[in-house]
């Protein structure tokens, strides 16, 4: 199965997630950016065509940067209103996520298996005072 990926976010983090993953896995060009608010441009209409280009035999991932903030809200509102089953949502991305997903080599994605995956992704707290016995953890 298909997947097709769209990346939103206030600003210019879309487009800056898009450049690592052109740089650790020149794999950029398979998603879709929008950098909301960096212009005056209504951007409603780029997830609408998103989602819309997305057939009843792909998957569509979007990934938003913030929970409950205006991006992920328009997305979440969107997909609704289109009443599209093969599409998630993912906010609060990070680098990890993205990459876990793109990634993956099972052929069809579903919510449980996106939970685990988001769950082996999450933001590590790392320590930089260590104990001599714990010098050789991280390296």
């Amino acid at each position: 199965m298909q997947r097709k990926y769209l990346i939103a976010s206030h600003g210019k983090l879309a487009t800056g997630l898009q450049s690592s993953l052109d740089i650790l896995a020149d794999k950029g060009h398979v998603f879709q950016t929008i950098d909301a608010y960096v212009t005056d441009e209504d951007y409603t209409s780029q997830i609408t065509t998103f989602i819309e280009s997305v057939g009843e035999e792909e998957q569509g991932i979007i990934f938003t940067d913030l929970y409950g903030g205006s991006v992920n809200q328009k997305v979440v509102a969107e997909t609704m209103h289109a009443k599209k089953e093969n599409i998630f949502i993912i906010s609060n991305t990070n680098l990890a996520v993205i990459l876990t997903i793109l990634f993956s080599s099972e052929p069809y994605l579903t919510a449980d298996m996106i939970q685990n995956m988001i769950e082996e992704s999450q933001v590590v707290f790392v320590p930089t005072k260590v104990t001599e016995d714990e010098e050789d953890v991280f390296f």
